[in-house]
């Protein structure tokens, strides 16, 4: 019996189509589907989830440190208002809350008194001019007029002891009368530039 030889060719294609290798070319290929399917659907949203996580962390870290950063502010502002309580709760008689002004009238009498002279009339309004200049939104200014009667000596005196008062008035006008009484007293009106704290919550 004559033994057939067989060429490379031919040897190849016996090896390609065996079904050993077929059925490993298979499972090679359908191994390398279930990697792709896996890091579609499963590693991929894992991944997704973590960098969000991770953002979320961050953000929250921010946030803390920013709560951090206030409340160690408000210690500090609590560290600093304690010794000065006393000063700040004065604040309220030297610009008091809405249109209450009884310690400066209080004073304007007392001055008057002083001085010899006798209050006549005063009024309040809110101020309607535009000569002064103040940074600070809290504060507002107001006018108060008043007339009094007295000396012509003692007014100078007067208006200066009004400029001290601790609730920082500005003298905007001052009328006199050149016309003396029997009594030797003359009018004058005096125009004072105030401030008050519009809010009436503002220091509660």
């Amino acid at each position: 019996m004559e033994e057939r030889k067989i060429n490379t060719a031919e040897y190849i294609k016996v090896i390609q189509e065996s079904p050993d290798k077929k059925r490993s070319y298979v499972f090679f290929g359908f191994s390398i589907l279930v990697v792709i399917v896996l890091i579609v659907f499963a590693i991929r949203p894992t991944v997704t989830t973590i960098t969000r996580i991770n953002k979320e962390i961050k953000e929250k870290e921010r946030v803390n440190t920013l709560l951090e950063n206030k409340v160690t502010t408000l210690n500090e502002l609590d560290k600093q208002y304690s010794p000065n309580k006393e000063a700040f709760d004065d604040l309220e008689m030297i610009f008091p809350p809405g249109d209450n002004f009884s310690l400066l009238l209080a004073n304007i009498e007392l001055i008057t008194t002083r001085n010899g002279h006798k209050l006549s009339s005063v009024s309040f309004n809110r101020y309607k001019g535009k000569d002064y200049n103040i940074t600070t939104k809290a504060l507002k200014p107001y006018t108060i007029t008043f007339s009094a009667r007295g000396k012509e000596e003692n007014i100078l005196s007067f208006l200066r002891e009004l400029e001290d008062l601790p609730m920082y008035p500005v003298i905007e006008s001052f009328s006199y009368s050149t016309e003396t009484a029997d009594d030797g007293t003359n009018a004058f009106t005096v125009s004072l530039r105030i401030y008050h704290v519009d809010n009436v919550n503002f220091y509660k």
